[in-house]
């Protein structure tokens, strides 16, 4: 009974994440990998906390070999550390590592709205206004990051670069966890929704390069805000 205890603690909360079983396919690596990256950036499972194999293994009821998979993917996404002699952790946040990946976001995304302003259409706007007025109402942290990120998104798809939406969703993953920190700084909401109204605006009248420099202004601050916060309250290795 210890033993069952102890698994389901360590997995506790993977099921709010896992797809819907169908009874017949079972679970992949990709799928593995997905369900935990969901977990970490939403803050289900917390920095440092253990991922052990077997645990996850089982509450997938399947091998070793994918969930080792998973794993990988994870750790080359930087969500995931191996420590020696402790296994594979969550990865502890950190000033520096917030610090590049805003560095990242804002060379990406500021060239994805320089390539997508142009490019843009009345339905682009239409549907990017429709994703802000759901916003303006919402308050709940996960609903203001998921319709955040989907008003981003829906400005940067007629830029037409797969390679690039990928490689930043990667990085969205990881910093979710920060830009939480983020949210909870008194007056953050209200200032980035008008800095998105005011993108939507620079997008719609074809200025590129007022886009590009509130895009990236935008990074900044938000990442100015984690980084401060995780060297007030987040000791460092």
């Amino acid at each position: 009974m210890s033993q069952v205890t102890r698994t389901s603690s360590r997995t506790e909360g993977l099921e709010r994440y896992l797809p819907p079983p169908d009874g017949e396919s079972r679970a992949t690596a990709e799928m593995v990998a997905e369900t935990l990256r969901n977990a970490i950036s939403h803050g289900v499972l917390p920095a440092g906390m253990p991922l052990r194999q077997d645990h996850i293994a089982a509450h997938f009821a399947i091998s070793h070999i994918p969930v080792r998979e998973a794993l990988q993917q994870l750790i080359s996404d930087g969500l995931v550390e191996f420590i020696r002699n402790k296994g594979a952790v969550v990865s502890q946040l950190s000033a520096k590592v917030a610090h590049e990946l805003t560095e990242f976001r804002f060379i990406l995304e500021g060239q994805l709205i320089r390539w997508s302003t142009p490019r843009i259409t009345a339905a682009h706007v239409r549907d990017a206004e429709v994703i802000l007025a759901e916003l303006d109402d919402a308050n709940e942290i996960d609903k203001v990051l998921d319709l955040s990120k989907s008003f981003h998104y829906k400005l940067y798809e007629p830029a037409e670069r797969p390679f690039f939406m990928a490689e930043i969703d990667k990085v969205r993953a990881n910093l979710r966890r920060y830009l939480r920190l983020a949210y909870n700084t008194s007056g953050y909401k209200k200032d980035s929704q008008d800095e998105h109204w005011k993108l939507l605006k620079f997008v719609r009248n074809g200025d590129a390069e007022e886009a590009a420099d509130l895009v990236q202004k935008h990074i900044q601050a938000t990442g100015g805000l984690i980084c401060k916060y995780l060297l007030e309250n987040v000791p460092s290795k």
